[in-house]
C-alpha cells in the first residue's frame, strides 16, 4: 500500500481551516471524493478488506461533540478506494507541480447503530422523541445532530429525518472519509477526515482519529 504523505506520520495536523465545511453544513461541491474516473489505478490504495478496521471512533467523530449522541456500534459496508482531497491545513506537505491536492484513502460506506442521551433538560420533562438528521449524500462532510432548527433546505434535502427515542438504538447508515497512513509505530491506520473543524478558523480541541488496519 501506498504510504500518505508526512503530514500524518508526525504531529502536524493541528486543525481545520474554514476552508473546509463546518459540521452542519457540507455541500457536495466540497466534498473530499476526488474523480475516481480519471485516477489511474496505480493511483488508488489496495483494497480494504472487510472488518479490517474498528470504525465506531471514525463515525463518533460525526457526532456532536457535547457527546449526547453515543455510537453503539459501527460497521463498514463498502469501502471504495480512492484519492481524497486533502483539508486545506493539511496541504502543505502534498504540495505537487501539478496544484493537486489529495492523499489515497477510502470512502466508506457504514452502518451503525447510534443512542440518544438526553442532556441539558434540567427539571423539563425530556420529550418522547427528537428529530434525528442523518445526512444522506455519500460525498458530504455534514454530521449527526438531534433536534434544533431542520437542516434540510426544500428541494435540497441532505439530511433523512428520524425520530430516535431516549436511550433506545437507532440503526442508520453513513459514510466516512479516512485517508491512508501509518501510526506512530509506523503501523498501518486510517486517519479519519477531521469533520469536528470549525468554520472560521483552526480549532485547538482538534487532534487526529487513527484507525488501526488490522493484518
Amino acid at each position: 500500500m501506498k504510504n500518505i504523505p508526512l503530514f500524518v506520520a508526525t504531529a502536524v495536523v493541528l486543525g481545520l481551516t474554514a476552508a473546509c465545511q463546518s459540521q452542519d453544513s457540507a455541500p457536495v461541491a466540497n466534498s473530499p471524493a476526488a474523480s475516481a474516473a480519471t485516477q489511474p489505478a496505480a493511483a488508488l490504495p489496495a483494497p480494504l478488506p472487510a472488518g479490517a478496521v474498528d470504525l465506531k471512533p471514525g463515525v463518533a467523530e460525526q457526532t456532536p461533540r457535547e457527546g449526547y449522541l453515543q455510537v453503539i456500534s459501527a460497521k463498514a459496508l463498502k469501502a471504495e478506494p480512492m484519492q481524497l482531497r486533502l483539508p486545506a491545513a493539511w496541504q502543505s506537505d502534498a504540495d505537487r507541480p501539478d496544484g493537486v491536492k489529495q492523499a489515497p484513502g477510502y470512502r466508506i460506506a457504514y452502518e451503525a447503530v447510534l443512542q440518544w442521551i438526553p442532556q441539558g433538560f434540567g427539571h423539563q420533562q425530556v420529550p418522547a422523541s427528537l428529530p434525528l438528521y442523518a445526512p444522506n449524500g455519500r460525498d458530504t462532510l455534514a454530521s449527526f445532530r438531534v433536534g434544533g432548527l431542520n437542516l434540510n433546505v426544500p428541494g435540497r434535502e441532505r439530511y433523512t429525518v428520524t425520530p430516535i427515542e431516549p436511550r433506545k438504538p437507532l440503526t442508520v447508515r453513513g459514510t466516512l472519509y479516512a485517508f491512508l497512513g501509518r501510526n506512530e509505530q509506523q503501523q498501518p491506520a486510517l486517519v479519519v477526515y477531521p469533520y469536528r473543524g470549525r468554520a472560521g478558523g483552526f480549532d485547538d480541541s482538534f487532534k487526529k482519529v487513527l484507525l488501526p488496519i488490522r493484518q
